[in-house]
């Protein structure tokens, strides 16, 4: 085992990742996103659908939320979910809309894995229907004997936007999506390195061999175990590395790689918890129940997953 190897030879492939898989990618998307943002498309489908998401528990402001986890990236709802635990008086609601974004594929994550195979329309739509019912499921069931407001809290207006043109959007919304890529870089260097080290000590080899099994009852191999293992320890990035890696090698199909993403295409990871958990105040109280509603969520993506391809 040679460790400074190991060092190089996963720099040259977060690189290879982030410069030319995932930059253009989170670019392009970052100034469309920006573009539908700023021409205030966003906030008018938030308020006309505000009916709507009410019936399963979520806040108006979660659409602009849940279509920026979906087309750009895990860290993109960042800031309308700050803007929810500041705005939001009902609890419910805020958990509820945690839960919805949680269950939600990242777009950083799944658009690239297209030109490996992976069916969009069917994850977008798993996505969608899983984070419905896992914010039903929140604001009905796991939520249903908390208070619905939290003493002392107001509800903080907007202040005046600027005014951009599309090209001024375009450019913001891109070097925000360069910032996201280049950004992943050093945790995705870290992470490939330990997977790295983990392979050559046989962890990796005695996690398959028991987890096997329970894949087989699936319809995947064994080689799926390693994508699945290095998302839930070592987040989406390092995931779509090595799910990537597996294709190209031949150990994994298109088939395999349409299952896999119903059961790891999400935030819910050990760098996932700690980053949304810490985003406001009001969201780390009740982070719990939206994080049992977004499991619900995420099993039921699975399970439409499992079926619709085997």
């Amino acid at each position: 085992m040679d460790f400074i190897e190991n060092i190089q030879n996963s720099g040259r492939l977060a690189i290879d990742l982030v410069l030319y898989l995932m930059l253009p990618i989170t670019v392009v998307m970052g100034g469309l996103m920006k573009v539908i943002e700023n021409k205030r498309i966003l906030a008018w489908l938030s308020v006309k659908l505000s009916a709507v998401t009410h019936t399963f528990g979520a806040s108006g402001l979660s659409v602009i939320a849940s279509t920026k986890m979906l087309f750009v990236s895990s860290v993109a709802p960042f800031p309308t979910l700050a803007k929810i635990d500041l705005m939001e008086q009902d609890q419910r609601k805020l958990a509820a809309s945690m839960a919805l974004v949680l269950t939600l594929t990242q777009g950083n994550i799944s658009f690239p894995m297209i030109a490996y195979g992976v069916n969009i329309w069917v994850l977008l739509a798993s996505s969608i229907i899983g984070g419905v019912l896992a914010s039903a499921f929140t604001y009905y069931v796991l939520m249903r004997n908390q208070s619905a407001y939290a003493n002392g809290t107001e509800a903080i207006e907007e202040g005046p936007k600027v005014k951009k043109t599309i090209v001024q959007s375009l450019s913001d919304g891109g070097m925000e999506g360069m910032k996201i890529a280049i950004n992943m870089i050093p945790m995705l260097i870290i992470t490939i390195f330990i997977l790295t080290i983990l392979k050559d000590l046989h962890v990796i080899d005695v996690l398959t061999k028991w987890l096997e099994p329970i894949f087989s009852s699936l319809g995947l191999p064994g080689a799926a175990v390693l994508p699945i293992i290095t998302k839930y320890i070592a987040g989406g990035t390092a995931y779509l590395g090595v799910i990537i890696d597996q294709v190209e090698q031949g150990t994994l199909t298109a088939r395999d790689l349409n299952i896999i993403v119903g059961l790891a295409s999400n935030p819910v990871d050990l760098v996932g918890l700690a980053l949304f958990s810490a985003i406001g105040p009001r969201i780390g109280k009740i982070f719990r129940y939206a994080l049992m509603g977004a499991l619900f969520g995420l099993l039921v993506r699975a399970v439409i997953h499992i079926v619709w391809f085997i």
